[in-house]
């Protein structure tokens, strides 16, 4: 069950019936369920601003071309054209990942916990904006982790289990273990049983206790995990114990659906410990940065700048 109530989010909900109205499968009760939803002035309001901003990113109507354009014209037309392409690409950018978690099979909003019962029996516990693919039809089980964090408790049911993660894929032989995906590399750590970590011709087990980082081209050595503050989380709790600062920042700004900008890469690595709240993320962040001594600025609301 998550973890506390949401108030309902026009723009949110805006972005999921835009998604949805677009898909091939969608059907006439799915468009009257919309309908009822417009009702509402303020979800009326977020969703044509939706399309206003959708309309503004479609390129313009091509028009024949006079016989003679001078070359000034034709200067300003390239510079409005890049300025264009720049738009489009920064727009992409910021709502790409948004996007992928509304395409997910599973997904949770920023600052949202959720806990899901698969039809196997297993349990997936998603974190803040987090999102998952399931596929429980053969003989070994899918899960594919498309973004975020999750801790899932494992029913035993004969099957293998696989998660995806990027280009590894961890092959899961215990009960409890914690996956995620960070800025720079992804993690695995193991709570209970075993799991190996498998990326081109390398590979790692990872037992009770112990945790692994890997990315796209290496998988580092094994390390002993702190298991009372690894799955801290799901009870609204960062325990960080001599944590890279990078990482906490990273952390307590994707609660409030920021990216994380260091101006100084040093200080991203100094070692910090604390407890957190992160249902209350402006707040810790705040305490953060005047203990470190930390300028915090937002940036059009997606970026956290450090300095």
């Amino acid at each position: 069950m998550p973890a506390k109530q949401f108030q309902p989010d026009p723009q949110q909900e805006a972005l999921e019936w835009f998604s949805l109205l677009r898909q091939p499968g969608c059907d006439e009760a799915q468009r009257q369920a919309f309908a009822a939803w417009c009702q509402v002035p303020h979800n009326a309001q977020a969703y044509a601003e939706l399309e206003t901003f959708w309309q503004q990113l479609q390129p313009a109507p091509a028009r024949p071309r006079p016989q003679q354009i001078s070359v000034r014209r034709s200067q300003v037309s390239k510079w409005l054209a890049l300025a264009f392409l720049l738009g489009v690409g920064a727009a992409a950018y910021l709502y790409w990942p948004l996007m992928q978690r509304l395409a997910s099979e599973l997904h949770t909003a920023v600052g949202e916990r959720r806990s899901t019962r698969l039809a196997d029996g297993t349990t997936l516990n998603l974190d803040s904006a987090s999102a998952m693919n399931v596929d429980l039809r053969g003989r070994t089980r899918q899960l594919h982790l498309v973004q975020g964090q999750v801790y899932i408790e494992v029913m035993l049911d004969g099957r293998a289990m696989e998660v995806d993660v990027g280009n590894a894929r961890i092959q899961v032989f215990g009960t409890r273990l914690q996956v995620a995906r960070h800025a720079g590399h992804d993690e695995l750590v193991v709570l209970s049983g075993k799991a190996m970590v498998i990326q081109g011709g390398e590979q790692r087990m990872v037992s009770t206790g112990e945790r692994v980082t890997f990315d796209d081209t290496r998988i580092a050595p094994v390390q002993k995990a702190d298991l009372q503050t690894a799955d801290s989380w799901r009870t609204g709790r960062l325990e960080a114990t001599d944590m890279p600062l990078g990482q906490v920042l990273e952390r307590l700004a994707g609660y409030q659906g920021q990216r994380l900008w260091m101006m100084d890469a040093q200080v991203a690595h100094r070692r910090v410990s604390g407890d957190f709240d992160l249902d209350r993320p402006a707040a810790s962040l705040e305490s953060l940065a005047a203990a470190q001594h930390l300028q915090l600025q937002g940036v059009l609301g997606h970026w956290l700048v450090v300095r």
